[in-house]
C-alpha cells in the first residue's frame, strides 16, 4: 500500500535517529571520495539491502532480511505472526531510511544515476576492494632496492606473508600502506610496492633491527635477516605493535573545522 511504499519517509524520527542519519550521510561522502581517489574502504555492509539497492537490482526480501537479522527471519518462518510482520516491516523501513542518508552522501561526490550500470557485487568490489589480501598480485607489483627477487631474505619474506592469517595480512598492509585492502587488479595500483634493504648492521649479540615502513611511499625497509624464523618474528612484532603509522591521519584544527566541505 501507499504507506508501506513511503514508509522510509513517513517513519517517526527522534534525535538519536537524526544523529545516525547524519553520520551515515558523512560516511557516504567519505566512501564516495575514497572511491573517486581509487582507495578501497572496508565497509562490510549487507549486499542486498545496500549494494543491490544502490544499483537498483531486484532483491529477495527474505534473504535481505537474513543478512541483517536472522532472528526476525526465524520468527516469520514460525507462522503468520502479525507482530513479527510488523517488526519486520519496521526494521526494513528503518534500513531504507538509513540507506537514503548513505546514498545522499555518496551523491554529493559521485553521480549515483550511473550506479545502475553495475551489479551490486560489482559496486561493492569497486568501492571496497578485495577483502582477501592477494599475495601473488602484491608480489607482481613489487620492486626491490638493494635486493634481488631471488635473494633468500626475499623468498623468506613472501613465504611468511603467504603463511599469515587474513587478519595478519591486513595488519601488514596497514603497516606499509595505511590501508587494509588491496585494489582489485594490478592496473589499479597508484605505485608499486617497494622492498628496500636496511643497511643497519646486526648487533654483536645477534639481535636484528625491526623492519620499518613508509606508508606515503608504500615501501618496506627490510633488514637482511639470517633466517626465515627471525624474519617472521620481527615482522609480526612490528605489524602488531608499531603504531607510529597512525600519524599519517593527524589533521589540524582547520581540517577538522571544515570537515567534508574541505574535500
Amino acid at each position: 500500500d501507499l504507506m508501506k511504499s513511503f514508509s522510509s519517509i513517513a517513519h517517526k524520527k527522534n534525535e538519536s535517529a537524526r544523529e545516525i542519519e547524519e553520520a551515515l550521510l558523512y560516511l557516504g561522502r567519505l566512501a564516495g571520495t575514497a572511491c573517486r581517489h581509487g582507495i578501497p574502504v572496508d565497509l562490510p555492509l549487507p549486499l542486498g539491502m545496500v549494494w543491490k539497492r544502490l544499483t537498483e537490482e531486484s532483491i529477495d526480501m527474505k534473504e535481505t532480511l537474513r543478512e541483517m537479522d536472522i532472528l526476525a527471519v526465524r520468527r516469520l518462518q514460525d507462522g503468520d505472526d502479525h507482530d513479527a510482520t510488523l517488526v519486520t516491516d519496521e526494521l526494513l523501513a528503518t534500513q531504507r531510511r538509513l540507506l537514503n542518508s548513505f546514498a545522499e552522501g555518496i551523491s554529493s561526490v559521485l553521480p549515483v544515476e550511473l550506479l545502475s550500470a553495475f551489479t551490486g557485487e560489482q559496486l561493492r568490489d569497486i568501492m571496497c576492494g578485495n577483502p582477501d589480501i592477494d599475495v601473488e598480485m602484491l608480489r607482481r607489483v613489487t620492486e626491490y632496492e638493494g635486493y634481488n627477487n631471488d635473494d633468500d631474505v626475499i623468498s623468506h619474506f613472501w613465504e611468511v606473508l603467504r603463511e599469515m592469517t587474513t587478519s595478519e595480512r591486513k595488519l601488514f598492509l596497514q603497516f606499509v600502506w595505511a590501508r587494509n585492502r588491496l585494489p582489485l587488479k594490478e592496473s589499479d595500483f597508484d605505485a608499486p610496492f617497494k622492498i628496500q634493504k636496511d643497511t643497519k648492521f646486526i648487533q654483536e649479540d645477534g639481535d636484528c633491527p625491526l623492519p620499518s615502513a613508509s606508508t606515503c611511499f608504500f615501501s618496506l625497509t627490510l633488514p637482511a635477516y639470517p633466517d626465515k624464523e627471525t624474519l617472521k618474528r620481527k615482522l609480526l612484532f612490528a605489524i602488531e605493535n608499531v603504531t607510529t603509522m597512525e600519524s599519517d591521519y593527524v589533521t589540524n584544527d582547520v581540517e577538522v573545522g571544515e570537515g567534508w566541505r574541505g574535500l
